[in-house]
């Protein structure tokens, strides 16, 4: 199994949309003059720069602003769930996936602090996934047990990001272009999408999204995997880029890759195919693990493989469900291995073990919190016969 090439093209497509990577793209600073994507802004016209920064990559995307624009920064915030301070940037951690008191307190602050801009001030505003559950501020009437109730019971229930964050917007006072509402100065929002079709009213709860304030897709699933398609294309006869915008069950996504795996290991001797999206599961039980590594179960129950053919199915995030691991490899040797330990895929899969099942196989893939989100990638690597 070509566990390694695997990784290569995963961390390919991770780095590519790291918010080191996508903050020097996309944001510089040159004679006073801001750029940001395609917009010039004159500091010598503003009265102060704010940058603030909310979701899974808000610490990580305003460190790097801090490294471009240093001290032109004259304050802010950041809200995520990693550690760390910032120079000129406050930063806050709060809590995911769940809706806390910390997450109720970042909201807090968030609105104070976008309230007091002036008119003649300029702000950047660094979304990426997770900022619904990280800032909160329920509506008037709704306590935070009532609130954390509501949210554990979307989680778990099976629904899309779209339902699950429309639910979000009804009960608060920040999403859905609320958090917007509150500021007088002028801005712009830089996008790390983590929803399919990055949609604009769907990415973190859509705090900004009033039609006041450009937003700007500055990293996406796409994004990821042409990086990634540039670097495998050479190694494989065919590398496709399958979809973006897997929207499927796991039932139905894994019946749909299996098929398109069955055709083109009939055309090419080698080929790399690419997925990206989100798939859904519904827990009905207390095992361990999460959509991805529920796919990657899925796909190897259904399947017999081709002795070339291995499968990395993974978040992007370094989460999956509730377990360490981002996701799971499958292959062809997996067989004999499941044979030895007299393991039952189908009892792990019913119990919604999965993460369990590839643990003891050692086929569970961890990579720690990564930093960012643009959702999941399922990466097929078919490698020419050399024996």
């Amino acid at each position: 199994m070509s566990r390694k090439e695997l990784e290569k093209i995963y961390f390919k497509a991770l780095n590519k949309v790291k918010a080191k990577t996508i903050i020097k793209d996309n944001v510089s600073i040159k004679e006073n003059i801001l750029n940001i994507v395609d917009e010039k802004i004159d500091l010598n016209k503003i009265k102060k720069l704010y940058i603030f920064s909310v979701g899974k990559a808000g610490f990580s995307m305003a460190k790097e602003c801090e490294k471009i624009l240093e001290d032109k920064i004259k304050g802010g915030l950041a809200i995520s769930t990693s550690k760390g301070k910032l120079k000129y940037i406050k930063h806050f951690k709060s809590s995911h996936p769940l809706v806390s008191k910390k997450s109720i307190k970042a909201g807090t602050l968030l609105l104070d602090e976008v309230s007091n801009l002036q008119e003649d001030d300029y702000f950047i505003f660094l979304l990426s996934g997770g900022a619904s559950a990280m800032i909160e501020k329920p509506i008037d009437g709704l306590n935070l047990d009532d609130f954390s109730k509501i949210s554990k019971a979307l989680l778990s229930s099976g629904i899309d990001i779209k339902a699950l964050n429309s639910v979000r917007k009804s009960i608060s006072q920040i999403k859905g272009g609320k958090l917007a509402n509150s500021i007088k100065a002028q801005g712009s929002v830089l996008v790390l999408s983590d929803v399919i079709g990055d949609d604009l009213n769907t990415i973190g709860s859509a705090p900004m999204n009033n039609g006041k304030f450009k937003h700007y897709i500055i990293g996406n699933n796409k994004i990821a995997l042409k990086k990634a398609k540039k670097y495998i294309d050479k190694k494989v006869d065919k590398t496709k880029i399958i979809t973006t915008s897997l929207d499927k069950n796991s039932i139905e996504a894994s019946s749909y890759i299996s098929n398109i795996i069955k055709e083109y290991d009939k055309k090419y001797e080698s080929f790399c195919l690419l997925f990206g999206g989100e798939t859904t599961t519904i827990v009905e039980a207390n095992g361990k693990g999460g959509r991805n590594q529920e796919l990657a179960l899925r796909l190897l129950i259904d399947n017999k493989f081709n002795k070339n053919i291995s499968i990395l199915c993974s978040g992007s995030d370094g989460i999956d469900g509730n377990s360490d691991a981002n996701g799971a490899f499958v292959d062809f040797e997996i067989s004999e291995k499941i044979k030895k330990l007299n393991l039952n895929a189908n009892e792990y899969l019913k119990n919604c073990d999965s993460n369990t099942f590839f643990n003891k196989l050692s086929y569970d893939f961890v990579t720690g919190i990564t930093g960012t989100n643009v959702m999941d990638f399922i990466i097929v690597l078919k490698e020419k016969n050399n024996g």
